[in-house]
């Protein structure tokens, strides 16, 4: 789970997350999070680091990769960390739009970002959880 929230992460960010609101004569334009905000490139690495992660640790659990107890635990801990400031840095794209604001309206792709996010946390939390 962890491993696809952060592939998710990271092609949400690629995915419009802003479109202009405004009325003929103008056309809609969307534009990408990575188009519009530092914060989308924020959550695209945090978005690398969670599926790396998880996947290292997904390999650990079935024995394919054996790790150190320590690293299995790091591995958890960072899934959470870097989903938190994923959130973080998605969470305020969501709640604070760019410049000019009032003639944006939010996409799909700040939204798939942000449920990504969550679901990174709660699959960082799980492996923390299991770990024996």
């Amino acid at each position: 789970m962890g491993a696809v929230s952060g592939a998710v992460i990271v092609v949400a960010a690629f995915l419009p997350w802003y479109a202009t609101n405004l009325g003929p004569p103008f056309s809609p334009a969307s534009v990408s999070g990575w188009e519009a905000t530092n914060m989308a490139r924020v959550a695209v690495a945090m978005g690398v680091v969670i599926a790396v992660a998880a996947g290292a640790a997904a390999l650990d659990e079935r024995g394919s990769v054996p790790l150190d107890r320590r690293v299995g635990d790091a591995l958890g801990w960072i899934v959470v960390v870097a989903s938190v400031v994923a959130a973080v840095a998605v969470g305020y794209r969501l709640l604070v739009m760019p410049e000019p604001a009032e003639f944006l309206s939010r996409q799909v792709g700040l939204y798939l970002a942000a449920v990504a996010t969550v679901g990174g946390i709660l699959s960082g939390l799980a492996l923390v959880a299991t770990r024996e």
